[in-house]
């Protein structure tokens, strides 16, 4: 079995329920009847089995969104999973770390990686949106707002434009990364030193940093599906409010008790951090981790909303003005997406987007958009997106 283990790399579970095997041929007491004795001896099995079912049911809610026996892998995967075993679909995961799945009924077989992405998006479209310049070319060709900025490939580059900053509002982020990584706004004007610390956390991320101008207003995520827009969400960015007793590190400690918290896209929400972009945003509020907030003042932890990196979900599909759903989809549509998360900066939802005052600025386009935040959400009801990929990728289940 060592030897089968080993020639089929298969996951670490397999050894470690290998070696519980083995311990329990060598002593007795640790197979399962062992175990159960000592339990029993002053008990009945019906008081056992009453216990044993409370500590089942408590742990079975502790993390009530996840598909037991997958919860190594990627939340939004787990809910495609969870929908396609219950529409009958056969499943097969390829690669388990990958996020890699075959699903098929008959002769239908489509291959899913990371929930979403699918043979429906050719093989330039995820590269296409993966790259912000390029991102931005496209849109700005087909006259939708984008915000201004320039690349640059070294510190030095960007530390040479500074004087062209200095005093205005800027967004320094990765050309090339996701998830909210690398970003650093400044809503107030960044000093010479901050802006560079800026640059090297970006630089951290990519090869190729912009600076962008920032553009106020609050950031909507659409979640496009084959032209459609199916779920919009306000994204509050990572925060925590004092209560004039804790510090700010202790705050985040009891915020990330939350079951919701967890690492790696495997929960709904994601542990807050407290690492050099957190700290420069608490320095330029006047804070450091260790100073204890007086009750009811907020401090921001990120500027980017990301749910990756700590923020909250906000489902906000029914109340979003139609005109920006549909200029979401456009956009989706112009760089040639089957499926896209769009993000808006909207400084007034309540006012209509028109092909003469758009009303928005695109920030980013994401070429496999989280599906969990948009049904697990903080607040608000939440929009089931899994079971209506399946339903494009297999027409013959409706």
């Amino acid at each position: 079995m060592e030897a089968l283990i080993c020639h089929f790399d298969l996951p670490v579970y397999y050894s470690q329920l290998l070696q519980n095997i083995k311990t329990a041929l060598l002593d007795p007491r640790q197979t399962l009847s062992g175990r159960l004795l000592p339990y029993i001896k002053n008990n009945s099995l019906e008081e056992f089995g009453l216990a044993k079912a409370e500590q089942f049911h408590d742990d079975a809610w502790i993390a009530p969104y996840a598909l037991k026996g997958y919860e190594n892998m990627e939340l939004s995967t787990q809910m495609l999973l969870f929908d396609a075993i219950q529409k009958g679909l056969n499943v097969e995961i390829l690669d388990e770390n990958d996020q890699f799945l075959k699903l098929w009924r008959r002769n239908h077989v489509e291959f899913v990686k990371n929930g979403n992405m699918t043979s429906k998006d050719n093989y330039v479209i995820p590269l296409a949106m993966a790259n912000k310049t390029v991102t931005k070319k496209i849109l700005a060709a087909a006259d939708f707002p984008v915000p201004a900025g320039a690349e640059f490939s070294s510190i030095e580059e960007g530390l040479a434009y500074y004087p062209l900053i200095k005093g205005r509002q800027i967004v320094v982020k990765p050309k090339s990364t996701n998830f909210g990584l690398g970003i650093s706004i400044f809503q107030e004007p960044a000093s010479r030193e901050s802006y560079r610390k800026a640059l090297e956390i970006a630089f951290a991320e990519d090869r190729a940093v912009l600076v962008e101008e920032f553009i106020p207003g609050t950031e909507y995520r659409f979640f496009i599906l084959d032209g459609c827009c199916e779920a919009v969400l306000l994204r509050v960015a990572a925060n925590v409010i004092g209560d004039g007793r804790h510090t700010v590190r202790e705050l985040v400690a009891i915020k990330n008790d939350n079951p919701l918290r967890g690492r790696d896209h495997r929960s709904p929400l994601e542990i807050i951090e407290l690492g050099d972009i957190e700290l420069l945003m608490l320095d330029q509020q006047g804070y450091g981790p260790d100073h204890i907030l007086p009750a009811g003042v907020k401090v921001e932890l990120r500027r980017n909303s990301n749910i990756s990196t700590g923020g909250d979900s906000i489902d906000v599909t029914e109340s979003m003005h139609p005109s920006y759903k549909q200029l979401a989809a456009d956009m989706a549509k112009a760089i040639g997406a089957w499926v896209c998360g769009v993000d808006l900066i909207i400084p007034d939802c309540t006012l209509p987007s028109t092909q003469e005052k758009p009303n928005c600025t695109c920030i980013e386009l994401n070429f496999n958009p989280s599906m969990y935040m948009h049904t697990y959400c903080a607040q608000g009801p939440g929009q089931p997106i899994t079971p209506k990929i399946l339903t494009k990728l297999f027409p013959e289940l409706e």
